[in-house]
């Protein structure tokens, strides 16, 4: 474990340099121990039994005695890190404020094995296909219920942005009342007075987003992936959130990791945060993500705890 160990884990810092001024979350030094590069040495990572990571800053680095410890360190099988490689361990999303253009080259997170790649397609058309049969089961109820609500249309389409840019009208039950944008997109809020009486059933227990597997079976969308945007809130979220637009060199999802570890969220703070999780996604997506993400999924649906 990367930083789960108090007695093995150690986090490195020179005497001018204070632990405040590292950029670690307080959620990862919680699990660390602090220590000075004096009280590390080679000696003492062989006496140890059991193997130490050593997370180190650049500030760290730029003292000439503080790196010759840690080529020692190294050398005695001291696993050496950095603080965004603890981040994204420990809270498993990526550190936007480290990820730059390298990030997409030499941590290759666009690279995907070509069995996880024809499995998931697969596994998207069949569930696109039975999904989309579950919705036609669905929608006799849904309009009986939407009827005696509101009398408003059964189903809701709206434009969103796929994979490449290219946009796409997204199928779901509709949730708010006819007429909810009158002066142009708004986010939705956890709270929020336009969704009706049936819609916010909906919402709790994600059924709204089932007609979604029209998507999955034209593959506009992916079972699993990043949550799509509006273009508009896209064009926004481009000009302050670093590297928003990558998130489309994949194929959106029904649900994603973003989605059920953080939610939907209605700022562009939260979206920020949000991208976290996405860039985490494209950087460790397999099977067994995915699998987790699903089941995920299914608790959040149990536990109603959609907005």
């Amino acid at each position: 474990m990367l930083a789960g160990d108090r007695r093995t884990t150690l986090l490195l810092k020179t005497d001018a340099e204070p632990v405040e001024t590292l950029r670690v979350p307080a959620a990862v030094l919680g699990r660390m121990r602090i220590a000075s590069s004096s009280s590390v040495t080679p000696e003492v990572a062989r006496a140890r039994r059991r193997p130490m990571t050593v997370v180190v800053t650049t500030e760290a680095l730029g003292d000439p005695r503080t790196a010759d410890v840690l080529a020692g360190l190294s050398l005695a099988g001291v696993r050496v890190v950095r603080p965004y490689e603890v981040y994204e361990h420990v809270l498993r999303r990526v550190s936007l404020e480290d990820v730059d253009e390298s990030w997409f080259l030499f941590h290759r997170p666009l690279r995907a094995r070509r069995l996880y790649a024809m499995v998931k397609r697969l596994v998207d058309w069949v569930a696109g296909l039975l999904g989309s049969l579950l919705v036609c089961l669905l929608v006799p109820v849904v309009a009986l219920l939407v009827r005696l609500d509101d009398g408003g249309p059964v189903f809701f389409r709206q434009e969103r942005v796929g994979r490449g840019g290219r946009t796409f009208l997204i199928w779901k039950f509709r949730t708010m009342r006819a007429g909810a944008e009158p002066n142009g997109p708004v986010w939705a809020s956890r709270h929020d007075r336009r969704v009706t009486r049936v819609g916010r059933v909906l919402r709790r227990t994600r059924l709204d987003e089932l007609p979604q597997f029209f998507n999955v079976l034209r593959g506009d969308m992916a079972l699993v992936g990043p949550r799509p945007e509006r273009p508009r809130f896209v064009n926004l979220l481009a000009r302050t959130v670093p590297f928003y637009e990558r998130r489309h060199l994949v194929r959106p999802g029904v649900t994603g990791w973003a989605t059920v570890r953080f939610g939907y969220g209605d700022s562009v703070t939260d979206k920020w945060r949000s991208h976290e999780y996405d860039l985490y996604y494209l950087k460790h997506r397999s099977l067994l993500l995915d699998l987790e993400i699903l089941a995920r999924t299914v608790v959040v649906m149990l536990l109603r705890k959609g907005q």
